[in-house]
């Protein structure tokens, strides 16, 4: 069986260590090795020190934090961030990126979350995973908002092969034309809770339609729910807060793609982002 190979970026800062920590931990559990990359910035300054000095000395500090980590799982390269680590982790054939909502490298986390996060994802041929929570990563249960699209069904069997013992949950989100205005238009409240129903009864079947055109793997876990939303990616925490799950997964094509940045930004969950 292929092993789980982690690609962590590091800035250094406290914050990054205990990515990389919980990231060791979570491939501990899952057989799996973690490879980690720290990237000299060069369009911020140019280094008194070459590059191998600078690897020394932070694989010097890595090591202190990580008594046991093994050199050859480091790579220290000048450059510019978000082209690096994508190219990296494309090199190493690693399954998933992970790197911390922010860092002392960049003051605003809307720059790193922003900009960074959306190259990284678009260049990386890999998922990547913001890890938003200080707590242990969790993989058990997945949740995914579907637009029943191609490439929903891709982010679905992406998610199967990289977590296949997690248990996914669909959600699938409608919405009410003109919600607002049914009571100027004449709607009763009977005739709104009615027009609600069929709404839903109809996004249900869609959904159930879409889900017998995938090709689930044999034994991987799959359920599924739809809900009224506002298309608010500051509410979808409070829009899904009923729906059990440990991550957060996005893909970012069709409807999903969006809001899906969004939704990262403003969500607590632990995100995970799927380019198909």
């Amino acid at each position: 069986m292929e092993q789980f190979k982690s690609l962590v970026a590091i800035d250094f800062s406290k914050d990054s260590l205990k990515v990389l920590q919980r990231v060791i931990e979570f491939a501990q559990k899952v057989g799996g090795t973690v490879d980690v990359v720290h990237i000299v910035e060069n369009s911020f300054f140019s280094p008194k020190k070459d590059i191998n000095y600078i690897k020394e000395h932070s694989l010097e500090k890595l090591q202190h934090a990580f008594p046991n980590f093994d050199e050859n799982h480091f790579y220290c390269v000048e450059g510019n961030t978000k082209k690096e680590i994508a190219k990296i982790a494309n090199m190493l054939n690693s399954k998933l990126i992970v790197i911390g909502k922010s860092g002392e490298t960049y003051r605003f986390s809307e720059v790193y979350m922003g900009s960074h996060t959306k190259y990284i994802v678009r260049s990386a041929d890999v998922p990547v995973l913001v890890l938003k929570k200080e707590s242990e990563i969790i993989t058990n249960t997945i949740l995914l908002p579907t637009d029943l699209s191609i490439d929903s069904a891709e982010a679905i069997l992406k998610i199967a092969k990289l977590f296949p013992s997690a248990h996914l949950t669909l959600v699938h989100f409608f919405t009410i034309p003109f919600e607002a205005r049914l009571n100027s238009y004449g709607f009763s409240d009977e005739d709104t809770i009615e027009y609600m129903s069929v709404m839903k009864e109809q996004s249900e079947k869609n959904l159930e339609n879409f889900i017998q055109t995938i090709n689930i793997p044999h034994g991987f876990a799959i359920s599924s729910r739809v809900c009224k939303s506002s298309l608010n990616p500051k509410l979808f925490d409070k829009e899904v807060e009923d729906i059990p799950h440990d991550i957060l997964a996005l893909h970012t094509t069709g409807k999903i793609s969006f809001y899906a940045f969004d939704i990262l930004e403003s969500s607590i969950e632990n995100v995970l982002i799927l380019k198909v």
